[in-house]
């Protein structure tokens, strides 16, 4: 049985913070988790944007829409940061270990070659409307409705996994608990924003290339 998951390969400095933490939870040093669960979240944050959305700016062939862009990162950048800092803190290693074992065991999987990547399964239903949407770019034609719809189903899944299920494993009071839908939806509305902006007026092969760009990222799998 086939699965599909979403998933990028993380960068150097990710990969240096994964097996450092999974070094010191491993060896069960008497040290505070939390600084390494924050760097930890704080970078697959940054990768996640760099990936998304710093990756997709520069294939954008006009000076103009690219500074325009490039705004709306870091906007979302910010966001991202402000919402983790508020939801971060200093708290037990106990506490921490739910956030840990979210990271290693959701937040990661193997791909075919045998690569750890940054990223989780996709339900059946968001796989199928994902490979529609980018199986409806080719050279020969274009269907922009569909597309985006795949980019929108992708960013929506991607948030909900790495803000709303990861915000789960926190030890969170209630009013910090009230911000990570807050946040979620504003920095929702700045990838839309960035959607919206980008895809209407891009010719077809700026959307090939951009299809080609995001392709990589959906991994199938055997299960």
């Amino acid at each position: 049985m086939m699965a599909y998951y979403f998933g990028f390969v993380p960068s150097d400095k990710l990969k240096a913070l994964i097996s450092e933490a999974e070094q010191v939870v491993a060896s069960n040093e008497q040290v505070d988790y939390y600084p390494y669960r924050d760097a930890l979240t704080h970078q697959t944050a940054r990768d996640l944007i760099d990936n998304l959305l710093v990756g997709l700016v520069e294939i954008i062939p006009n000076p103009e829409r690219q500074a325009a862009m490039r705004k709306i990162v870091t906007m979302i950048e910010r966001s991202t940061d402000t919402l983790l800092n508020i939801l971060l803190g200093k708290e037990s290693n106990e506490e921490v270990m739910p956030s840990f074992h979210f990271l290693r065991d959701r937040a990661t999987f193997i791909d075919n070659d045998g690569i750890k990547r940054v990223g989780f399964k996709l339900s059946d239903a968001d796989a199928k409307t994902v490979n529609t949407g980018f199986a409806a770019i080719t050279p020969e034609h274009v269907d922009v409705k569909a597309f985006k719809t795949a980019l929108e189903t992708m960013n929506e899944e991607t948030l909900t996994h790495f803000i709303s299920r990861y915000a789960e494993t926190l030890k969170l009071g209630m009013i910090k608990r009230k911000s990570v839908p807050v946040a979620k939806a504003a920095i929702d509305k700045g990838m839309n924003m960035a959607l919206n902006k980008l895809l209407p007026d891009l010719p077809d092969r700026s959307l090939n290339r951009l299809a080609d760009y995001y392709r990589p990222f959906i991994i199938e799998k055997s299960e």
